[in-house]
């Protein structure tokens, strides 16, 4: 999602995200794996975070992501060394988001 980009690319974590919004890291979890569907006050305080216009495209199917850029985005954020997610016992939210990415434990256990 646009947030996470985002945050991502200020070299943000989610609680220096929530911290400069006013809010939780929880919050900034639940938006970025799309769980439940944020409020346009939300929205604001991110746009007012990041200093940047929030710019969102409605009715449009997100595209999948394919494996590939899966995998770049997994090493851009953890380094090349391998990293079994699954291992650490994912919450929820994360564990949602895994699979959204079709990061299954199978494909780990290869």
């Amino acid at each position: 999602m646009e947030v996470a980009r985002r945050r991502r690319d200020l070299g943000w974590t989610q609680a220096e995200l929530a911290e400069r919004m006013g809010s939780t890291q929880a919050v900034v979890s639940r938006l970025e794996s799309g769980a439940g569907e944020p409020s346009l006050s939300l929205l604001e305080r991110v746009a007012r975070a990041t200093g940047e216009p929030l710019v969102l495209t409605l009715g449009v199917e997100p595209r999948p992501v394919p494996a590939r850029e899966a995998r770049g985005r997994i090493e851009a954020a953890l380094g090349p060394d391998p990293f079994n997610p699954w291992d650490r016992g994912p919450s929820d939210v994360e564990e949602r988001s895994l699979l959204a990415d079709g990061l299954t434990r199978e494909r780990f256990e290869r």
